[in-house]
Formats: structure tokens, C-alpha cells, sequence
């Protein structure tokens, strides 16, 4: 016997016909493997490591509730993920919605690390909507995970009927951890573990089990199972949630595209697109670590056996000005160490440091700014025909 939702939704078939999906796609799984591995694969300085985790933490918290209509700023979002923002008690609903998926992607990763057993099962995901709700005031016919028993519209969307709603969880759960993501050949572990992130999500659209949370709780499930994968980091994992949040409009756009064709191809396509630009911004500050970590070596090699205080003070400026153009009477105060080894320094003192450093090349004066030259970092790396117009 036939049940509603092949009636009502006959996009929701548990199938995917992976020669849908064209080139471009695996091309950008191929990137985004390579940039995971490179970024896995790379030490970062302790503090560097901790400020990715806060930052992409807070993205994916902001991105997430925000996307769900909270008004909160993504530099309200961190503050609060910092414990420093106080709302008053009229928002304070906003701070809690924060909290939830704060809590929630905490506890995912906890369970990553100490190695539980994550299956994906009905239970799991009613357990995701508790926490994305807990503490917040709801609609009377809505329970914190428990699936609706009545229809819901979001937009000019009707999610699934609710008298299928919990047969379809099981299903997809069935779905998920069956043989069509089972990646026998290690070279598909990568590409299983994306694709089973994006069509979970997807999927959980399409049903809407619950009565309110649909969208976080899906967000949370895409990030599990890219944690869960060992292949995706935390930081990379709140990618997609970004990505779908900067590009709202037409990540409603590409749902309703897919539920009128069936299709998910142009759905995957748009979510890895957005994923391997989100990596990319990552190895930007993953290399901008390496420069920095290269150009101390530099600094510290060309000082070596110059142990004088005027040497000392030199190369202390110079390692300690950040990357921008400073004013003059800045350079004094780039640090507390230089600004104690210049006390009771005249100008003049100021002014021979900074001679001594242009002509070792380390510093660049231009339109009244100084900056450190770490354009001679670049002259290390591998040469290659530029391509620039």
C-alpha cells in the first residue's frame, strides 16, 4: 500500500543517480578533499589553532540561527560564544538560541573525539531538535523532539505529510547507513562522507519532521557526519551552515529546485561550491601562520651573532609590527619589550633603527606608513608563470 508521501512527495526517494552529478562537482570534491587534507595535515600555533575553533564556532552558530531569523550580529554571536555578551531580558531568547547550537556542536565534537558511537538514528536526530529548542518558547502543537502531527508550510513549501513522518526518519536514517554510502574503495571515503552531509540535509528540508528546529536540526546532522568522516576538521565542518546563510536566497532558490525535478545534483553543486570557497578562506589563514612563522626565521637568522642592544632593538621592531603600515611614532609602541627598550630614547635613536632596517631591506617606507616587508617572504616560494592580465 501506497503511503501519502509518495503522493504528495514523490521527490523523496531515497536514491541518488550519481551520474547526475557532472564533472565539476567532483572536481570541487577533489579540491575540497585535497584543501582538508592540507589544512588537517598542518601544525598551527596554539593560539592560531584556538582562534580558528572560536571564530568558525561563532560563524556557525551565527549562520545557523541566523538564518532562522535571529538578529543577532556575527560580532554579537562570538561575543556571546566568549561568554561576554549581556542581553536584556527582551532578547534574551536570541543569546539562548545561540547557546543551543553552541551546546550542540560542542557536544558533537566531544563525541567525535572520544570515539562514541555516532550512528545516525531516528533518536539521534529527535535528540539534535531537543537541544536546538530547549529553553525557548514554542507553538503550542510543537513538542521538542517529537515529529509534528500536523502540516506545515514554509514559504511556498509543504513539508512532508505528518502521518509519515516518523517512517520517513527511519528510512532515511536506513538510507544513510546503508550500502549507497558504504565506500568500498578508500579513494570514496572523501566523497561519500560530502555527499551523505549535503543529502541529509537535504532531506531533512524536504520531510520538516518537526515542528519547529528543521533547519538547525539539519545543520547539526551535516556537521556530524563531516566530523564524524575524521576527514573534515571542526572549523571546516561549520562551512556549509556559512555558506548557506551568506547565500540565503538562493539556498531557498536551489531547495525548491530540487523538490520540483527531483534533481539533487544542482543542489550538491551549489553546496560544494560553497564549501571549497570556505576552505579556501581557512588555508588563506593557514598560510598567513606559515608567512608569519617563515619571516621570524628570516628575522631571527639575519640577526644571529649580533647581540648588540641596538641589533636586539632593531629586531625586535621588526618582529613584533603586525601586518599593516604603522605611523612613526607608532613603532615605539608595537610592543612592551621595544616600547621598554626605546624609554628614554631620543628620536634620533628611533630614526638610525629604522635606516639600520631599510637597508637590510626588512622594512618599506611608502606614502608616510611603515611596514614590515614581507614581500621578501614571497621570493621563497616556488616560481610560477603568472597568469594576471
Amino acid at each position: 500500500m501506497k503511503r501519502t508521501y509518495e503522493e504528495t512527495h514523490p521527490w523523496i526517494t531515497f536514491h541518488v543517480d550519481l551520474s547526475r552529478i557532472d564533472y565539476r562537482v567532483w572536481m570541487l570534491i577533489g579540491e575540497a578533499q585535497s584543501k582538508c587534507e592540507h589544512i588537517n595535515g598542518t601544525p598551527l600555533h596554539p593560539e592560531t589553532a584556538e582562534r580558528l575553533h572560536r571564530v568558525y564556532l561563532s560563524k556557525g552558530a551565527f549562520a545557523t540561527t541566523s538564518i532562522e531569523g535571529n538578529t543577532l550580529s556575527e560580532e554579537q554571536v562570538l561575543e556571546r560564544v566568549e561568554g561576554r555578551l549581556k542581553l536584556p531580558d527582551s532578547q534574551e531568547y536570541l543569546g539562548v538560541e545561540v547557546d543551543n547550537i553552541v551546546e550542540a556542536c560542542n557536544l558533537i565534537a566531544r563525541d567525535v573525539q572520544q570515539g562514541r558511537p555516532l550512528a545516525l538514528t531516528p533518536e539521534r536526530i529527535r535528540h539534535f531538535n531537543r537541544l536546538v529548542l530547549q529553553d525557548l518558547k514554542l507553538d503550542d502543537d510543537t513538542a521538542p523532539g517529537e515529529c509534528r502531527q500536523h502540516s506545515v508550510v514554509v514559504g511556498n513549501y509543504r513539508g512532508a505529510p505528518a502521518e509519515d513522518c516518523e517512517y520517513l526518519l527511519e528510512q532515511l536514517c536506513s538510507w544513510l547507513n546503508g550500502d549507497d554510502f558504504a565506500a568500498g574503495d578508500p579513494i570514496l571515503v572523501f566523497p561519500f562522507a560530502v555527499l551523505k552531509a549535503v543529502l541529509a540535509h537535504l532531506y531533512i528540508a524536504w520531510i520538516h519532521p518537526f515542528g519547529d528546529g528543521n533547519g538547525r536540526t539539519a545543520r547539526l546532522i551535516e556537521l556530524q557526519l563531516l566530523m564524524q568522516s575524521g576527514l573534515v576538521s571542526m572549523p571546516a565542518s561549520h562551512l556549509l551552515s556559512n555558506h548557506y546563510n551568506q547565500t540565503r536566497s538562493r539556498y531557498y532558490q536551489e531547495l525548491d529546485r530540487a523538490s520540483k525535478t527531483g534533481d539533487v545534483a544542482e543542489f550538491v553543486r551549489y553546496a560544494l561550491e560553497g564549501f571549497v570557497d570556505g576552505l579556501r578562506s581557512q588555508l588563506e589563514v593557514v598560510r598567513e601562520q606559515h608567512l608569519l612563522v617563515t619571516w621570524k626565521n628570516y628575522v631571527h637568522e639575519l640577526f644571529r651573532g649580533k647581540d648588540t642592544p641596538a641589533r636586539r632593538r632593531q629586531k625586535h621592531v621588526v618582529l613584533d609590527m603586525p601586518m599593516r603600515s604603522l605611523g612613526r611614532a607608532e613603532i615605539r609602541r608595537v610592543s612592551d619589550r621595544v616600547r621598554d627598550e626605546y624609554a628614554g630614547k631620543t628620536e634620533k635613536t628611533l630614526t638610525r633603527d629604522l635606516n639600520a632596517l631599510s637597508r637590510l631591506g626588512l622594512i618599506v617606507r611608502e606614502g608616510g606608513g611603515i611596514s614590515a616587508n614581507y614581500d621578501l617572504i614571497h621570493a621563497f616560494l616556488p616560481p610560477r608563470v603568472s597568469t594576471e592580465a
